[in-house]
């Protein structure tokens, strides 16, 4: 009946090729990040951040448990979205390499900041541990929250703003 025989469209839409350099970056970034926060203990982080003794190694060095140190007193529970996001990364990089964009990598900044203002919310930087060195909201969350948004908009207003930022 009609001399296309081809069942579907006249022309194929350009296939994306993975971009093998970004997912080996989002991969090693990722990992490292895993590790050091999952094997991470207060008393790994020496000078400049906390003291001279160091009571023991993380399994990717100084550098994972001074990273792990600065991304929990900064950001608090949000940290632990990073491995997630750049894990995440690894899979748009190789699948779905078109959508791999800056638009999509401020979105994972502006989840885990307001994440952290979040948190901040729920808990007050005066529940500060070893761990959580500035609250469960970090520096971020704090200052976002107590300073900026406390006193502005209550409790319910920051609330709905910053949950609705956040999805």
């Amino acid at each position: 009946e009609t001399s296309n025989a081809k069942d579907g469209p006249s022309f194929q839409a350009p296939r994306h090729r993975p971009n093998w350099m970004a997912a080996l970056v989002c991969f090693a970034l990722g990992t490292f990040l895993a590790v050091a926060l999952i094997d991470y203990d207060p008393v790994q982080v020496g000078l400049p951040f906390r003291s001279t003794a160091v009571g023991g190694k993380n399994l990717v060095g100084w550098l994972g448990a001074d990273v792990s140190w600065v991304l929990l007193y900064s950001v608090g529970i949000s940290t632990w979205l990073l491995p997630v996001f750049f894990l995440w990364m690894v899979y748009v990089a190789l699948r779905r390499s078109k959508h791999l964009t800056g638009t999509r990598t401020v979105a994972m900044i502006v989840a885990t900041i307001t994440s952290a203002a979040l948190a901040a919310m729920f808990k007050d930087a005066t529940w500060a541990s070893d761990y959580f060195p500035h609250g469960h909201g970090g520096l971020v969350g704090s200052i976002l929250y107590h300073r900026l948004l406390a006193d502005a908009l209550g409790s319910l207003g920051s609330g709905l703003l910053l949950g609705t930022v956040y999805c």
